[in-house]
């Protein structure tokens, strides 16, 4: 009856870490604290000039630009804005056909793809109570509200998984409010990071039950 048990507790503790083979943040500086250095790539769009169109299907500094899901616009491409708060004065925008200024209408996304990738964080500049803004990936999703800011004008949402994934979508959505307008001053990727310690734990906990039932299995027999 005591082996059933552990074996109940070690299913369980699997279980929890299939669900938990991600996990989220909407601060920027607990994120970049559990990469713990490990290498990674900003793309802060410094190294474009504003105006500059990025067709989809366009490859930039290691992220192809997939396709933009420009709402109600015939124009499906991006574009390097500077009329917005940004890091390095540049930031991604929506190269919409209607005139408007150089950034993402609400429910606006795009889709990129890069090198394999154990996370990704996103800021996003945005006006507070706006709505909410978040990443879609194969491993999970992140999302953060508007309520306050994360620095600056900008919000952050990020993720770091055991699994490594290849593409991300970038969104918002106010519900139907039409609010949720953004710009992208800064994308971080890391191909590498280390191993969370629940992870470690999990897989510690596993190995004493296996241990345990041999154990067993030799009283037994």
């Amino acid at each position: 009856m005591r082996i059933e048990k552990l074996l109940i507790l070690s299913f369980l503790l699997t279980s929890s870490v299939a669900l938990a083979g991600i996990v989220t943040y909407t601060s920027s500086s607990a994120f970049e604290a559990a990469l713990a250095g490990a290498p990674n790539q900003v793309e802060d769009y410094a190294t474009f000039s504003a105006g500059t169109l990025i067709a989809a299907g366009s490859t930039l500094n290691g992220i192809t630009y997939t396709s933009f899901n420009l709402v109600g616009s015939s124009t499906q491409d991006g574009i390097i804005s500077n009329q917005f708060n940004s890091f390095s004065g540049l930031s991604l925008g929506a190269n919409e056909n209607n005139g408007a200024a150089q950034f993402f209408f609400d429910s606006d996304s795009f889709n990129i793809s890069f090198a394999s990738t154990y996370a990704i964080g996103v800021f996003f500049n945005v006006n507070q109570n706006s709505g909410t803004f978040g990443i879609v990936s194969p491993v999970g999703n992140a999302s953060t509200g508007s309520a306050s800011y994360d620095t600056g004008t900008f919000v952050f949402a990020g993720l770091i998984s055991t699994t490594p994934f290849t593409s991300a979508q970038i969104f918002s959505d106010s519900g139907g409010n039409g609010t949720a307008s953004y710009n992208i001053p800064e994308i971080i990727l890391a191909q590498a990071v280390p191993e969370p310690a629940a992870f470690t734990m999990i897989a510690l906990g596993t190995a004493f039950i296996a241990a345990l039932l041999l154990i067993q299995r030799r009283r037994v027999t």
